[in-house]
């Protein structure tokens, strides 16, 4: 998965950095990357009749990406999808999904729609998408615990990712 390789060298570096860092009492650090995130893994059901989608170069469909040191953490899952189901019953499904973690940002790629309005309990915003390929994306929780679901259509049917970041941050002693 393209993101997986950034996430995977960032993460690298930021281990190797803690480690040289550590002093005689030694210090724990963990790191886990693999290419089939589970349902568990990202908090959302998976669509029914949907299945993995692969970029031509691609291995795989997904990613989870977790490492854990004394001060931080970080755990980022995400799959990549498709269905032959219209977009407007993908978007419906995972809106109702998603509702369970709290309010849900709706960001659009219509200027006339980009926010479902305020979501109060959460500092995410609607800050576009990186890609510039998804018509919709649905977003729940905070900056350091957050979920992303985005669409795009794709043929007759749909396309779409699933992800789960959550970042921990100083370690408690």
């Amino acid at each position: 998965m393209r993101t997986a390789v950034p996430c995977l060298l960032a993460s690298m570096m930021v281990f190797c950095v803690c480690a040289c860092s550590a002093d005689e009492s030694g210090m724990k650090l963990g790191m886990t990357l693999t290419e089939d995130p589970s349902t568990t893994d990202l908090g959302l059901s998976t669509y029914p009749g949907s299945k993995p989608y692969k970029e031509n170069d691609d291995s795989s469909a997904g990613a989870d990406v977790r490492m854990a040191t004394p001060w931080f953490g970080l755990k980022v899952a995400a799959i990549k999808l498709e269905t032959p189901d219209k977009l407007e019953s993908v978007a419906a499904f995972y809106r109702h999904e998603l509702s369970k973690y709290g309010s849900v940002l709706e960001c659009s790629d219509s200027p006339s729609k980009t926010s479902s309005g305020p979501v109060s309990d959460s500092d995410l915003s609607c800050d576009g998408d990186p890609s510039g390929q998804h018509t919709l994306i649905y977003k729940v929780g905070t900056r350091k615990n957050q979920r992303i679901v985005a669409l795009q259509p794709h043929n007759s049917g749909t396309r779409f990712s699933l992800v789960h970041v959550d970042v921990r941050g100083e370690a408690k002693q």
